[in-house]
């Protein structure tokens, strides 16, 4: 019990440990002191001293209102103990631990315990897709695990409504301040021209700290495509999948080599590594760069598959890596056998456009074993959130939105 905040939770809950913080507030694990029931409640303090913070959570809340699959981690209640909603309380659905947890530690799946939890983790992204909403922020953190493997995907922190999408607000603090630092890859060495034309190849708006974790980008994210669609959550599905995978040990013979297919440690054109004397296209590439790294597994992308590429500046980018055929995962993942590899080749496709849909993957023969109808619903209601279609609002008509969409629909303390 110490060090554990002192929160008003008004005699509901009482706080067991802390699960986590983050920049608006921290996450603990609490026992509702009626039904025994463990939940984790996520404090969120200054909730309107920036409009666009006051948008995200919001939206967060909307989100998780809305959606109602078995898969998807639940809001329980919204607790305010001051109208000016200076702090507010969200309590939601717990599990015993996540995917990262998991990975990380000498735990060991079976390749049934690996499909069931992948399959409950299809249903429930393609449960969000059919209600309009991205998640964008997909890796094993937000894959929360019972120890029956039921899992709950969890943090719409960076979800939008597929009509309501800011491309530019999925990269984190040190991403731009790199990119400033640079002058937009390396201000002090390039000519004005050229700076300016790097400006414009990221279409530079009001990027935000909020950060989608490189390793689980898709290529299309990478490369700032202003239109990207479900297909990001595809991507970073399968590259959780991989991980997923290595959790089985004819797959990884010791905890210690499991971790990301793709584990980058720069990323083209927000944060490169500076330090690299390595260029391509005139833009510094080291060797550990994401899509140097992506290559390194599934090749380099053909002619057509670039073909969804909008800015010349990121074609020639792309073009400049030296041509490499693609390995085959059974490389990765020994144990294997053809579904899982087959499902690995169709997610963790460079295009968009050529990658599997979650209504073709849901039928792939791999799943026969665990499908079950009462998971593949879909949603009866598409998120279109009224305040994401202003940019310009005040912070007394969110207080106002917030008082109708949340208060008005959300149990409160």
């Amino acid at each position: 019990m110490d060090n554990l905040p002192n929160w008003d939770l008004k005699g509901k809950y009482t706080l067991l440990k802390r699960l986590g913080k983050g920049s608006y507030g921290s996450v603990c694990l609490a026992q509702s002191n009626s039904t025994g029931a463990m939940v984790a409640i996520k404090s969120v303090k200054g909730i309107f001293e920036d409009i666009y913070d006051a948008k995200r959570i919001l939206r967060e809340i909307c989100i998780l209102r809305i959606l109602n699959h078995p898969h998807i981690v639940k809001i329980i209640e919204v607790i305010v103990t001051e109208r000016s909603f200076r702090t507010i309380y969200i309590v939601m659905e717990s599990a015993q631990s996540d995917l990262k947890k998991i990975v990380k530690s000498p735990t060991y799946l079976d390749f049934e315990q690996v499909r069931y939890m992948f399959y409950q983790a299809v249903c429930g992204i393609r449960y969000m897709h059919s209600a309009s909403i991205l998640h964008r922020d997909l890796k094993p953190a937000n894959i929360l695990i019972n120890e029956d493997c039921t899992i709950k995907i969890c943090d719409f922190g960076l979800s939008r409504s597929y009509r309501r999408i800011d491309q530019f607000d999925q990269y984190n603090s040190e991403d731009i301040n790199n990119f400033a630092l640079s002058g937009g890859i390396q201000c002090r060495s390039l000519p004005r021209d050229k700076l300016n034309r790097d400006m414009n190849f990221i279409n530079k708006r009001e990027l935000t700290v909020h950060v989608v974790t490189r390793w689980y980008r898709a290529p299309e994210v990478i490369l700032l495509e202003k239109e990207y669609n479900k297909e990001i959550d595809i991507w970073s599905l399968g590259c959780v999948f991989a991980e997923m995978l290595s959790l089985v040990k004819a797959n990884a013979a010791h905890y210690i080599e499991r971790g990301p297919l793709f584990p980058g440690m720069s990323c083209f054109p927000l944060s490169p590594d500076t330090s690299t004397s390595i260029k391509r296209a005139g833009y510094p590439c080291a060797e550990n760069d994401q899509l140097n790294v992506i290559f390194e597994v599934i090749g380099t992308p053909s002619q057509q598959e670039l073909s969804f590429i909008t800015d010349p500046k990121a074609h020639e980018y792309v073009n400049s890596f030296p041509p490499r055929q693609p390995k085959s995962f059974q490389e990765y993942f020994p144990g294997c056998g053809p579904d899982e590899l087959d499902i690995l080749k169709k997610m963790l496709v460079f295009s968009p456009k050529h990658r599997i849909s979650l209504n073709e993957l849901i039928m792939h023969p791999y799943f026969n074993s665990v499908r079950d109808p009462a998971k593949e619903i879909v949603a009866n209601v598409r998120a279109d959130f009224i305040f994401d279609s202003t940019q310009e609002m005040t912070v007394e008509q969110l207080q106002d939105i917030f008082s109708r969409e949340i208060v008005n629909e959300v149990p409160l303390g």
